[in-house]
């Protein structure tokens, strides 16, 4: 191609771009990556544990030496490049103590969160050789672009030892409060540093945090800038997940150059989605290919296909 043309090219692409706010095309992490874009869905994070998915663009990329398995979550880390997620008080902690808790090894048990304003209050026993209760309230904020922090402004333990008085004799929280295992937080005096490429069960999770913070009855976290260059899947949703490009397996089918979209079949509320039972949803709805090969899923919430406890096996546990 001559400069001349080159440049001409160049010039036109630069005035497409300004005038329809059109971006290039993301190259992805590594060749077998798969693109992975959601709009409004509820993604079970683990078993009652659920977190709202405004919007998400992210790359899944596969461990060396292996590809993309929706039945595997450990086969893949999820790279996001722009995103808005939401946790009720409630999910978080749940979270807590049913993961981030025993997989840290924290002397830290039985954990309440509530938001009250822009404030997080937390409730627990800290456990040192016996359980002794403590509350506090903290401000929520960035560490850096990849851990949020609490910074505790108060707190009590025992019903009586309050902040001033604790600090009056050296005594901090990371002192009281440090897990065995740092890798997962860690506390530095009284700050708790929540890493997000841990606070998660996997799929494990890296990317850049641009904000935090609480809105209502939930905990708010911003990924990257807002999502320009989300492309529109085959079949035009509110709710939906969209996969494309790469290299993917799912059950017992290998998708090479992947275009696998989700369809909520309820259009009138979010996307109930479980990675973990994504089988089941499947199962229940119906798919169309295309004329692109691609397939189109159209599948239930999870909460309507969700097994329900056994009547009997319920009656007989509580005998």
């Amino acid at each position: 191609m001559k400069p001349i043309f080159r440049s001409i090219v160049a010039f036109l692409l630069c005035i497409g771009a300004a005038l329809g706010g059109w971006t290039a095309p993301a190259k992805p992490p590594v060749k077998s990556a798969v693109e992975i874009e959601v709009q409004n869905s509820i993604f079970h994070v683990m078993d009652g544990v659920m977190l709202s998915v405004i919007r998400l663009d992210a790359w899944m990329v596969p461990k060396p030496g292996e590809i993309v398995t929706l039945d595997q979550k450990k086969s893949f880390i999820l790279q996001i490049e722009s995103g808005e997620t939401r946790m009720k008080a409630a999910d978080l902690s749940a979270l807590m103590n049913q993961y981030l808790m025993p997989h840290a090894k924290a002397p830290m048990r039985n954990l309440e969160v509530n938001f009250e304003g822009n404030m997080v209050h937390v409730k627990g026993s800290l456990h040192k050789g016996v359980d002794v209760p403590f509350e506090g309230k903290a401000t929520v904020s960035l560490a850096d672009d990849s851990d949020i922090m609490l910074r505790f402004t108060e707190f009590k333990a025992a019903g009586v030892l309050k902040k001033g008085l604790l600090d009056f004799f050296g005594i901090k929280l990371s002192s009281v409060a440090q897990p065995g295992k740092q890798s997962r937080f860690h506390v530095e005096d009284n700050d708790i540093i929540l890493p997000i490429a841990a606070l998660f069960p996997p799929p494990r999770i890296s990317g850049k945090l641009t904000s935090v913070q609480i809105e209502g009855d939930s905990l708010v976290q911003v990924f990257g800038p807002p999502a320009a260059r989300m492309k529109q899947p085959p079949t035009p949703a509110k709710n939906y997940v969209y996969f494309h490009g790469g290299r993917m397996r799912f059950g017992k089918l290998t998708m090479e150059d992947v275009d696998l979209e989700l369809v909520d079949e309820d259009q009138s509320n979010a996307f109930d989605f479980s990675l973990d039972h994504y089988y089941d949803q499947l199962t229940a709805g119906y798919s169309k290919t295309l004329p692109s090969m691609g397939l189109v899923v159209h599948m239930p919430d999870y909460a309507t296909v969700a097994k329900k406890p056994d009547a009997a096996a319920s009656n007989d546990a509580k005998k």
